[in-house]
């Protein structure tokens, strides 16, 4: 991936398999243009073309519609999420891991419920200080509804 000369424009050369993330990078670099460059990635020397004369890689251009369909095809095929070592752990039987690795995710496991079931108890707290504070502002407005509802208005207020 690299700029051209010209200011504000991104040219980025991807082999047909690119991660999606690296596509969007390329695609989003430039601040006036953004061009992607596929090509297919080939798996020997055998498939490489060379000039008769020269030996040197000609370039062939390949259609409007395969550049399409490979950039469809990094986009929706290849994804390269990033899977760490706990969260492949994670999604593994704990019968299958060692047992230091089963037993500090059981403790991770036990964190997380504890962290869950304090943050429900932070919320059923919350609500019920809403609750009680909505209850005395009513409470209030209906003492003071009764309060000007006892005044007859004989004209002794201030």
């Amino acid at each position: 991936m690299g700029n051209s000369t010209t200011p504000g424009v991104c040219w980025t050369v991807l082999s047909d398999r690119a991660s999606r993330a690296l596509a969007y990078v390329g695609a989003t670099r430039g601040r006036d243009e953004n061009h992607l460059a596929i090509y297919p990635a080939v798996t020997n020397e055998a498939h490489h073309h060379h000039g008769v004369e020269t030996g040197i890689h000609q370039m062939r251009r390949g259609t409007k519609r395969a550049a399409a369909h490979a950039l469809h095809t990094i986009v929706t095929a290849n994804d390269d999420r990033a899977a760490t070592m706990h969260t492949v752990a994670a999604r593994t039987d704990r019968e299958f891991l060692p047992t230091i690795v089963a037993a500090l995710l059981d403790r991770n496991d036990q964190r997380c419920a504890d962290r869950a079931q304090a943050w429900r108890q932070h919320t059923a707290q919350t609500r019920a200080r809403e609750t009680a504070y909505h209850r005395i502002v009513a409470t209030t407005q209906q003492g003071a509804a009764r309060e000007r509802s006892r005044d007859h208005g004989y004209g002794l207020g201030l």
